[in-house]
């Protein structure tokens, strides 16, 4: 059960951390540091609006997925962890479940500081060398002074106590995220609107996790707390993060078998799923059973023998169409971590891109939420 993951490479990480150094440059827009203490009492949210997409039962999958990208990414962007611009965030999304006619007793927001967080090595070393560049004279990531962040989970009861956990993270960079993460952000809000209406078998609980760009504080702080007979109740965790950076629609499976990604009887299930899907609703879903280590929230999930699926959608092109020599010289040639992750841009250099990947994942997670045959 507590067995440890296969490690992140360290100079993979401080190389990454760099990267991401030399961009703060572009400064994030909270300068309040700590502002609107309180913002999560329920008396905060008496006045509900209107949802952001209503969905019916002739919605097509993926179309109130793609409004949630287009606002998150025109509104919502510089999320930075531990900002308060990222609990600006926060706060529309528990309107946003709200809106769409989930109780305040459904939604907990969990909220943490970086102190009460246990990182491994690999994650502490992208924290440590993000508060140095902090109190670096180059930069100032304008974090909170409590350096506070916070889950926002919605829990969907049904019929077995057993439960699949859905996540996604909302923070980005400081650049507007729309694949990195507003979509998986997104593709979450069209299933929890979706599910509203439904019968389920199995207890749903959606996590909109925070401070996953510094080192998955927030996946991690969720798992730390969860009791034992919480972590026995898991059937599997659901994670989705960078759903646009490319058309290969992956879903990467598996759980931690003395480091290395193992196969088991919800993993085949969800193989049958996915071939079902793609031959029904003419999909290109492809397994890649070794992704299940990519440095995302379900890595936290997998020390203690979760079965865990990361769905992301991965670059394939070999240059960015349009983009100039020094992008190619320099290798990027994709959106992520970049200003090229808005949501135009993306619209722009692949019309139909937006629509296609949260179509398909639309479809492929409510098809593994409402099976009811998970058992060995």
């Amino acid at each position: 059960m507590f067995q440890k993951t296969k490690p992140i490479s360290v100079i993979s990480i401080i190389v990454a951390v760099l990267l991401l150094a030399s961009l703060t440059g572009v400064v994030s827009m909270a300068q309040d540091r700590d502002g609107y203490p309180g913002a999560f009492d329920r008396a905060s949210f008496l006045q509900v609006r209107q949802p952001l997409h209503p969905i019916t039962a002739n919605t097509p999958h993926g179309q109130a997925a793609v409004a949630y990208i287009e606002y998150i990414s025109d509104n919502l962007y510089d999320r930075f962890p531990f900002t308060l611009r990222e609990k600006y965030t926060a706060i529309w999304i528990v309107e946003e479940l709200l809106a769409m006619g989930y109780d305040w007793n459904d939604i907990y927001v969990q909220e943490f500081a970086a102190e009460d967080v246990g990182l491994p090595l690999e994650m502490a070393i992208i924290a440590d060398i993000m508060v140095f560049i902090d109190h670096s004279p180059f930069a100032n990531l304008n974090k909170r002074q409590s350096l506070q962040s916070q889950n926002v989970i919605l829990t969907v009861p049904g019929l077995s106590e057993e439960v699949i956990v859905v996540g996604a993270h909302y923070d980005s960079v400081f650049f507007p995220g729309a694949s990195d993460n507003a979509s998986g952000v997104a593709l979450l809000l069209e299933s929890a609107k979706r599910l509203i209406n439904t019968d389920n078998y199995y207890t749903v609980e959606y996590v909109f996790f925070g401070a996953e760009e510094l080192g998955l504080y927030g996946a991690y702080y969720y798992v730390q707390n969860l009791s034992p007979s919480e972590h026995g109740n898991i059937l599997f965790i659901i994670n989705a993060d960078i759903l646009l950076d490319g058309d290969d629609l992956l879903y990467m499976a598996g759980y931690n078998a003395d480091g290395h990604s193992g196969a088991n009887h919800i993993t085949d299930i969800w193989d049958k799923i996915a071939q079902s899907v793609n031959a029904h609703h003419g999909l290109n879903l492809t397994a890649l059973p070794e992704g299940v280590f990519g440095p995302s929230d379900q890595l936290a999930f997998l020390p203690y023998g979760h079965t865990a699926m990361l769905l992301a959608g991965l670059v394939t092109d070999d240059y960015i169409p349009g983009g100039d020599f020094t992008i190619a010289i320099m290798g990027m040639n994709r959106v992520l971590h970049s200003p090229r992750d808005e949501v135009h841009f993306i619209i722009e250099n692949w019309p139909g891109k937006i629509e296609t990947n949260m179509r398909a994942f639309s479809i492929f997670l409510e098809e593994i939420i409402h099976a009811n045959y998970y058992f060995d």
